[in-house]
């Protein structure tokens, strides 16, 4: 469960020491997907680097996926909870007991900053209550990671339903009885089904009400219902019908279920009263218990940088970090990771030539942090978004891109930028691979599709652009449903025009024929000695896309205006026939006073540098 909700934020000693006793060195251990540093040793560091392994396992063959995704996550085990402590948040000015808590970038259960470049995972060792706690809010970041958008109680009920994770060398269990929420939900009363299903991040119940561990302990069991009936295609049949279609919780049930909402809930009761209960259960894949590992010692500098690294993601311990990371400029400037944190920091306060300057330097000391390459081209990329050119160093980008894909090959975020470059540079064909790549890795991010239909556009490749479009359009996010729906009447609008086109082209000759019906036979031979001028009817130019900057708006041409646009570097002027009735968006219609806007145009060219406005959109 989360751990950070009301909790008063107080001020921690800020000079508080961060390097353990000389006495008790630390160890950094390396699974195949995990780092655990630990003050307790190397022993109980490869005990926890494969429970964790086991749990991404067990992930995948539940999903029959080769590769669960997830940012990097690094686990600091902390062999008393003294130590832990003195990292645990704050509450009324004191820690936390606290058996394990999860960092990251916003997601579930998430106490750091809005970082999504690495998470954390703390463990206290001496406590023998951590695993369930832990293996709940890394199911959370599987699933955030793997899996499209689910409903609240999908998310919750089975996280609580992967805390039992059980492995040994022949079976996988999960969703073993949780005798906490098995007695929740004996001694009070069940949310209607319906409510149940409604509630969402933002609900009083989800965040601060006293029945919030019902909602818990009853989506543990709504889930575990679905995985013992095998009802989970159903499930998704639902969450299609309430996110896709946007169908009424009621008639959502009725439809995937094909039952009352009534009936599904008192099957659910059954099934928990019943006392038949059962676990998911799996064959262990071979070897699922043997992993490699590699240890070494850390100095007192890496030590001092990766706890530095771990209070930068926490709120309470935030600046103490960045304190920590100075120092450790002072000594080693030329510091991948301190200068990585100092360039998100920069970043948070909206310096981004700041922040490439730390992320530049990160990466040009070998950094094998692939977050750092990736920010190296996204700072680039940025750059081209406010100018509305084309990226200046597109070989730089790809080479960071390709370096970060190198050193983190599920980094989805990568793939997506890679694909935009791709794009840039004439590349249409792996530019869209590229892009479904990383849609294929992260479902849930819709600038990947946003972007992958845009490139479709470019080419004018409608038919994949439009489905695209289309879903997009029901989007959450205003910004990315207003720009679906400006390229979906900029598609409407290509199409009448094209329609108009053919219309006018074969016009004249059906006129001809339908007044020839009528013509007498001495007409018809004056008609055919009388030389007529040909009218030739011209093909007009496509609709073409770009992004630039609206310098100025000429209205002394009324009803027409002339635009003047930079974009790439060079100036057009385009024109609009008639201002009042040109399609707009982002505003009510075309200003006379608007200048140095950014903006996005659908037109067709006229001449080199002019063309005829189709649309304008403003970002």
């Amino acid at each position: 469960m989360k751990f950070f909700r009301n909790i008063v934020i107080a001020w921690f000693c800020f000079l508080t020491p961060l390097i353990a006793r000389a006495d008790q060195p630390w160890v950094e251990v390396s699974s195949p997907h995990f780092s655990v540093i630990t003050d307790a040793g190397e022993k109980r560091a490869k005990e926890v680097g494969q429970r964790f392994e086991e749990m991404r396992m067990a992930f995948g063959v539940i999903f029959n996926k080769m590769s669960v995704n997830t940012a990097p996550l690094e686990i600091v085990a902390f062999r008393s909870s003294k130590e832990m402590k003195r990292y645990s948040p704050l509450y009324q000015g004191k820690p936390i007991d606290l058996a394990g808590l999860f960092l990251g970038g916003g997601g579930h259960g998430s106490s750091g900053s809005n970082n999504a470049e690495r998470q954390y995972i703390a463990l206290d060792l001496s406590q023998e209550d951590n695993w369930g706690t832990v293996f709940h809010e890394y199911a959370h970041l599987l699933i955030n990671s793997n899996v499209s958008a689910t409903p609240l109680w999908f998310d919750e009920g089975f996280a609580e339903y992967c805390s039992s994770l059980k492995v040994d060398k022949k079976e996988i269990d999960l969703g073993l009885v949780n005798r906490n929420l098995a007695y929740v939900l004996q001694e009070n009363s069940w949310l209607k089904l319906v409510d149940l299903f409604s509630v969402t991040h933002t609900d009083k119940i989800y965040n601060r009400d006293d029945r919030r561990s019902v909602l818990y302990a009853q989506s543990w069991i709504t889930v575990h219902y679905f995985m013992a009936k095998h009802m989970m295609g159903q499930v998704s049949a639902y969450v299609r019908y309430v996110q896709d279609e946007h169908q009424p919780v009621p008639g959502a049930i009725r439809k995937a279920f094909n039952m009352e909402p009534e009936q599904l809930d008192k099957a659910i009761s059954a099934y928990f009263r019943g006392g038949t209960v059962s676990y998911f259960k799996a064959p262990a894949p071979p070897n699922s218990d043997k992993f490699d590992f590699t240890s070494r010692p850390l100095n007192d500098l890496e030590l001092q940088t990766i706890l530095a690294d771990f209070d930068f993601h926490a709120r309470d311990y935030r600046q103490r970090g960045l304190a920590t990371f100075a120092e450790i400029l002072n000594k080693q400037p030329d510091n991948p990771i301190a200068n990585r944190a100092l360039g998100y920091a920069a970043l948070e306060k909206g310096d981004w030539d700041k922040a490439e300057e730390y992320f530049r330097r990160a990466a040009a000391n070998d950094s094998k942090d692939p977050q750092v390459h990736y920010m190296v081209a996204s700072g680039l990329y940025r750059k081209s978004m406010t100018t509305g050119k084309v990226p200046e160093d597109l070989e730089l980008m790809k080479k960071e891109l390709n370096t970060a894909i190198a050193l983190d090959p599920d980094y989805a975020d990568a793939y997506g930028l890679l694909g935009m470059t791709l794009a840039f540079s004439g590349d249409k064909e792996n530019a869209v691979a590229t892009l479904k790549k990383a849609i294929q890795m992260n479902p849930r991010n819709e600038w990947n599709y946003n972007n992958l239909a845009s490139v479709y556009m470019r080419a004018q490749d409608f038919d994949n652009a439009v489905p695209i479009l289309q879903q997009l359009k029901s989007s959450s996010n205003q910004q990315i449903a207003s720009m679906a729906a400006m390229q979906l009447q900029s598609i409407e609008t290509y199409k009448e025009s094209m329609a108009k086109w053919k219309s006018a082209s074969a016009g004249p000759a059906r006129t001809i024929l339908a007044e020839t019906a009528h013509e007498s036979e001495q007409d018809r031979l004056e008609e055919q000695s009388t030389p007529k001028p040909q009218t030739v009817v011209a093909k007009p130019q496509p609709v073409i896309y770009m992004k630039g900057i609206l310098n100025s708006v000429d209205c002394t041409t009324t009803p027409g205006a002339v635009l003047t646009i930079t974009s790439a570097g060079k100036k057009w002027r385009m024109l609009a026939p008639d201002a009042k009735k040109l399609s707009v968006f982002g505003a009510d219609a075309l200003s006379c006073s608007w200048t140095n806007k950014k903006v996005n145009v659908n037109y067709r060219k006229t001449a080199d540098g002019e063309g005829q406005l189709v649309s304008l959109e403003l970002e």
